[in-house]
């Protein structure tokens, strides 16, 4: 049987499940690799929105709001030095190039971008963090500097993507074959009367995880935010390993 029917019964079927305990190891570890793609597209294709659309947001900031910018052992001064922010979408930028600490308005902030004198503060989901400037001889940037630069960086862009979505799946590879192996492992402590070596439980525990992983997939693509989705994960593929172990013969 072809991946693309393995994968389709995999979604509904325990009965056609089980025969794939027959299966060469090989086979069943190729699956998880093509399994751990589709586990990586909904967060890469929201990460990428993302960073798409801050570095367009960046770009037209910058196009409209500043024309110089000049950068001194450490200490930066953009135009005339008067503050401005702009609110675009969920994220605030702010440059307040004579401050050294955050202004109130992008306190309370959960995404922000802040530039000020000595360094530029960012605020997501992962926390605050603080990025000192290069302490650099005097350093003017002009406009025709920052448009270089913007479009620099829009031209480096499809690579970086594809670096980081090749680091997005080694952490779902990671993630999907763990899952595999500690259910292998803990099904092996209950007891059993159907004859199943490790290998077995191991086909039939990575088939088992189709059905979770298109969930999340669809689950991902819509944005639909559930609490706990991981735990949900595991919970749906021991429940259909537990249907695919019914299906076997008992030992005679």
């Amino acid at each position: 049987m072809n991946l693309f029917k393995q994968f389709w019964y995999s979604l509904y079927s325990p009965k056609t499940i089980a025969k794939f305990r027959l299966q060469k190891i090989g086979k069943t570890i190729f699956y998880l690799f093509l399994l751990a793609i589709l586990y990586t597209l909904p967060g890469f294709f929201s990460f990428e929105k993302a960073v798409k659309l801050q570095v367009n947001n960046a770009s037209d900031l910058l196009k409209e709001n500043i024309q110089t910018i000049s950068l001194n052992k450490g200490i930066l001064t953009i135009n005339d030095n008067k503050p401005f922010e702009r609110k675009i979408g969920d994220f605030r930028y702010a440059f307040y190039p004579n401050e050294t600490s955050l202004p109130s308005s992008t306190s309370k902030d959960k995404y922000s971008i802040t530039v000020l004198k000595d360094r530029v503060v960012i605020k997501t989901d992962s926390g605050e963090q603080d990025y000192p400037y290069l302490s650099l001889d005097k350093t003017e940037i002009n406009k025709e500097d920052i448009s270089k630069f913007i479009k620099n960086v829009k031209q480096a862009l499809p690579v970086f993507m594809i670096a980081l979505f090749f680091l997005f799946y080694l952490g779902s590879c990671f993630f999907i074959f763990i899952v595999a192996t500690i259910l292998a492992f803990i099904t092996a402590l209950f007891h059993s009367d159907k004859n199943l070596t490790f290998r077995h439980r191991f086909a039939m525990i990575a088939y088992s995880l189709t059905l979770p992983t298109v969930i999340y997939f669809i689950v991902g693509l819509f944005n639909i935010n559930i609490p706990f989705q991981t735990i949900l994960f595991i919970i749906i593929s021991a429940v259909m390993y537990s249907l695919t172990v019914k299906q076997l013969p008992s030992k005679r």
